[in-house]
C-alpha cells in the first residue's frame, strides 16, 4: 500500500506497525573460528498511531535502543517487518527509504554528541533544511528557522551561540527543532529527557505535549523513568531481554512492573 493509499484509507489504522521483529549480532573472536551470537530483539510486535505516545520501558540491555535504531534504518533486523503508512520500509528502495528517514526521526539522550560544536544554533536548525533543499523549494530558510526556534521556545539571545555555550535542556530544544524542520510524523525519543534536571524535564515534557497537539505527532518515548512514562504515554510497552512482555495502559503496566524495571 502506498502512502497516498494509506492516507486515503482508514486513518484509525497504525501509522507504524512492527511485526515479529528480531535482531541478532554476530561477533567473531580474535583467535579461533568461534562466533558469538547476541540476540537483541526476539519477535517484537507493537503499533503506534498518529497523535499518540507509546512509552517503551525496560531495564538496561533489554533492546529498547536496538529497536529504535531498526525503526530509523540504522540497523537491519534479522527477521520481521516494519510497516510505515502501510508499507514495509525494509523492502523499499533507497530513495523511498530517505523519505522515511525524514518522517521518522530519532532524538538521542545526549544532544551534544549529535550537534556539530562549530555550528551556531541557527546553523544547526538550518542544516537539515539545506541538506533537503529540493524538498523545500522556495522556502524562506531564515524565516523557517526562526519559526522552529520559536516553537521550541528558544529565545533569540541564544540563537547565535554554539552547543557547548548553552544548557543541556536548550540543546535538547535545538535537537527537537532540527527534527521538526523536516516535518516528521514520528519522533523517537531515546532517553531524551533522562540527563536533565527535574525542572528542565518538566519544561520539555510540556513542550513535547504542546508540539504533539499542534502537529499531530506520534511519539515512541524510550525511558527508564516510570513516572514520566505515566505522565506522557497513552500506552506503555515493557521490553525485557529483547522480548515484549506486556503492553497496556500506563497505570496497569506500571503497577505490575515496578518490581522488574530498573
Amino acid at each position: 500500500m502506498s502512502a497516498e493509499q494509506w492516507a486515503a484509507g482508514d486513518m484509525a489504522q497504525p501509522l507504524l506497525c512492527v511485526e515479529d521483529l528480531s535482531l541478532s549480532y554476530e561477533a567473531r573472536r580474535l583467535f579461533g573460528s568461534r562466533h558469538d551470537i547476541t540476540i537483541a530483539l526476539r519477535g517484537v510486535s507493537l503499533e503506534l498511531r498518529t497523535g499518540m505516545t507509546l512509552a517503551l520501558v525496560g531495564p538496561s540491555g533489554s533492546g529498547k535502543s536496538s529497536l529504535a535504531r531498526c525503526l530509523v534504518l540504522l540497523e537491519r533486523p534479522s527477521a520481521g517487518r516494519i510497516l510505515y503508512q502501510g508499507e514495509d520500509i525494509l523492502a523499499l528502495p533507497p530513495v523511498a527509504q530517505k523519505t522515511v528517514r525524514r518522517e521518522v526521526h530519532l532524538i538521542f539522550q545526549d544532544a551534544a554528541s549529535a550537534l556539530n560544536p562549530r555550528f551556531t544554533v541557527r546553523e544547526l536548525v538550518a542544516e537539515p533544511l539545506l541538506i533537503h533543499r529540493h524538498s523545500f523549494h522556495g522556502l524562506n530558510f531564515r524565516k523557517r528557522v526562526d519559526e522552529l526556534l520559536d516553537q521550541v521556545e528558544l529565545r533569540a539571545t541564544w540563537r547565535d551561540r554554539r552547543p557547548l555555550e548553552i544548557s543541556g535542556g536548550q540543546r535538547q530544544r535545538v535537537a527537537i527543532a532540527r527534527a521538526l524542520a523536516l516535518r516528521p510524523k514520528i519522533l523517537i525519543l531515546d532517553e531524551a529527557l533522562s540527563s536533565l534536571d527535574l525542572s528542565a524535564q518538566a519544561q520539555l515534557a510540556n513542550l513535547l505535549l504542546e508540539l504533539q497537539a499542534r502537529h499531530s505527532l506520534a511519539y515512541l518515548y524510550i525511558t527508564h523513568d516510570l513516572p514520566m512514562a505515566r505522565a506522557l504515554a497513552d500506552e506503555v510497552a515493557v521490553l525485557d531481554a529483547g522480548r515484549l512482555i506486556q503492553t497496556s495502559l500506563p497505570a496497569e503496566v506500571l503497577t505490575s512492573s515496578l518490581q522488574t524495571i530498573s
